[in-house]
C-alpha cells in the first residue's frame, strides 16, 4: 500500500523533462544578466546559484531560482545593500523587478513563471558571518556533496508532504520546517518513510544530526540549553546555529500527528492540496463559530516577516487584554490577503459576553493595614467575610461585551495597548472592522488539521 501511494507521489513531485529544460533556459539568461552587469562592480567576488534550484531539490509547482552575490567582507552594510539592490535591478529591468525585504533588501522579479531572486551575500569563511544569507552559499555546497540522486527525490516527497499539510516553511507565518531542514532531515534518517518513523516518536527537545556530526546529544543539549526548542538541529555548516529555533510547536505537532495517520493509513491526498470549505466549518462547528470574532486590518507593504511579526505581537496584546478583562480567549490566529491588503486576527472565545458584576478577592481579616485598604477602596459597593476569613467585594465590569473593549482597546487605548507600532500606524491610517459570528471571515480557526486528526 505505502509502496503504491510513494510510487504515485515520486511522480506528482519529479520535475518533467520540459520543466527542467525551461527552469535551465531562465537560470542560464537571468544568471548570464547577472554577470553582465555585476563586472563593473569590484566589490563582488563571486557569483553562484543557490537555493533549492541549485541543489535539484525544487518541486515542479514552486521553482525559485537565486542568484547570490559575494561582496567582500570589507564592504560596509549601506554599500552592501545598495551593490545588491543596484545590481539586481538592472539584471533584471526587462521583467518588471521590485524590492523584497528580509535582513537586508533584494530584488525579486518573476520571469515566465519562475521566481528569481537576486541577493547579496558576504564572501566570508565558515563562521565569520556578517549577514543572515552568508550560510546559504555553503549550505547549497553541502547539500550538492551529500545529497545523491535518490535523496534528492526523497527531500521532494518530504517537502511536498509538509506544504500539503501546512508546516512547510521557516518564514513567521508559518513557523514551520524550510527546505534546508527537510534536506537535514533526509540526511539524518535516510529516507522519507524513515523521517516519518522517526517523527512518530520524537520526544519534547528531541536532537536530530547528520551522519558524521562531531557533536553528541550532551554537548547538542548543553549547547542550546539557554534556549530550548521542541527539535535541537545543528546546522551541519554552523554547528552553533539550531535550525529548529524557527520551528514551533504547533508545526512540530502537527507534522507528528501527519507522519503518525500517514503511516498508519497511507494516501495520496498527504501530497494533493484540499481546502476544507465553509460549508464544512458552518455544519461542523456552529456552536462555535457564534463566539468568534474577527478583527480586520488594511495594512501598508512591507515583508512579509516584519508584518507578520507585528501581527502576531498584536494579536498577543488584544488577548492578554480580553483575559485581564475576563473574556476567555479559546484559540487566536491571524493570517494574511496579500492580494487584497488585508491582515486579520481571529479569536474564538468561550463567549462574547460575560456577566454585569464579578467578585473581587481580597485580604483576610488578620491583616489589618492589608483589610483597611481594601475596605476604603470597596467602601461604595457590597463587602463581606467569606468562610475563609477573607475580604470579599462585588465589582461592576466596565466591558460586558468583547466587540466593546477590543473596539476600546483599537481606538481610545491603542496607544497604550502593547499593540506593535506597525499595526498602530495601519490602524490610524486605514481604520479597522470587527466581524461577529461570520464564518467568511475566519479562515483557518476552526478548520481541523485534516492530517493531523484524521480519522485513521
Amino acid at each position: 500500500m505505502i509502496k503504491d501511494v510513494l510510487d504515485h507521489a515520486y511522480r506528482l513531485t519529479e520535475p518533467t523533462l520540459e520543466q527542467r529544460m525551461h527552469a535551465d533556459n531562465v537560470a542560464s539568461r537571468c544568471l548570464d544578466a547577472v554577470r553582465n552587469v555585476a563586472r563593473s562592480y569590484e566589490e563582488v567576488t563571486d557569483i553562484m546559484l543557490v537555493g533549492s534550484y541549485a541543489k535539484d531539490t525544487w518541486l515542479p509547482e514552486s521553482i525559485d531560482i537565486d542568484i547570490f552575490l559575494k561582496i567582500k567582507p570589507s564592504v560596509d552594510e549601506h554599500r552592501f545593500e545598495s551593490i545588491g539592490v543596484e545590481i539586481g535591478l538592472n539584471a533584471l529591468r526587462e521583467y518588471n523587478p521590485y524590492l523584497r525585504y528580509a535582513q537586508h533588501p533584494y530584488v525579486e522579479s518573476m520571469v515566465e513563471d519562475i521566481r528569481v531572486n537576486v541577493v547579496p551575500c558576504y564572501d566570508v569563511e565558515i563562521g565569520r558571518w556578517r549577514s543572515a544569507t552568508d550560510r546559504s552559499p555553503y549550505h547549497t555546497l553541502y547539500m550538492l556533496n551529500m545529497l545523491d540522486a535518490m535523496k534528492r527525490r526523497e527531500v521532494r516527497l518530504l517537502k511536498r508532504f509538509m506544504k500539503v499539510i501546512g508546516v512547510y516553511g521557516a518564514e513567521i507565518a508559518v513557523e514551520g520546517f524550510s527546505g534546508y531542514v527537510c534536506e537535514v532531515l533526509i540526511l539524518a534518517y535516510g529516507s522519507f518513510i524513515d523521517v516519518l518513523k522517526n517523527a512518530s516518536v520524537w520526544r519534547d527537545n528531541e536532537v536530530i544530526t547528520v551522519p558524521l556530526s562531531r557533536l553528541n546529544l550532551d554537548s547538542i543539549r548543553n549547547r542550546f540549553r539557554d534556549n530550548p526548542t521542541p527539535l535541537m538541529i545543528p546546522d551541519p555548516i554552523d554547528e552553533h546555529r539550531n535550525l529548529g529555533s524557527a520551528i514551533s510547536y504547533e508545526s512540530v505537532g502537527r507534522f507528528i500527528l501527519a507522519a503518525r495517520n500517514f503511516l498508519k493509513s497511507p494516501s495520496i491526498e498527504y501530497f494533493t492540496t484540499t481546502a476544507t470549505t465553509y460549508e464544512d466549518t458552518i455544519s461542523k462547528h456552529k456552536p462555535e463559530m457564534d463566539s468568534t470574532i474577527v478583527l480586520e486590518l488594511t495594512y501598508e507593504r512591507r515583508s512579509d516577516d516584519i508584518l507578520y511579526g507585528q501581527l502576531k505581537s498584536s494579536m498577543h496584546a488584544i488577548v492578554k487584554q480580553l483575559n485581564v478583562n475576563d473574556f476567555k480567549v479559546i484559540r487566536s490566529i491571524c493570517y494574511v490577503d496579500c492580494n487584497k491588503g488585508r491582515a486579520y486576527i481571529a479569536l474564538l472565545l468561550e463567549s462574547l459576553t460575560i456577566p454585569p458584576i464579578t467578585v473581587k478577592q481580597g485580604p483576610k481579616v488578620f491583616d489589618a493595614v492589608s483589610t483597611t485598604r481594601f475596605i476604603e477602596k470597596n467602601r461604595d459597593t457590597l463587602i463581606w467575610v467569606d468562610n475563609e476569613g477573607r475580604l470579599r467585594a462585588v465589582a461592576s465590569r466596565r466591558f460586558v461585551e468583547a466587540r466593546s473593549l477590543i473596539e476600546y482597546i483599537l481606538t481610545d487605548g491603542l496607544e497604550s495597548s502593547g499593540i506593535s507600532k506597525g499595526i498602530v500606524s495601519d490602524i490610524k491610517k486605514n481604520g479597522f472592522k470587527v466581524h461577529v459570528s461570520d464564518v467568511r471571515m475566519i479562515d483557518g480557526l476552526l478548520s481541523n488539521d485534516r492530517y493531523a486528526f484524521r480519522e485513521c
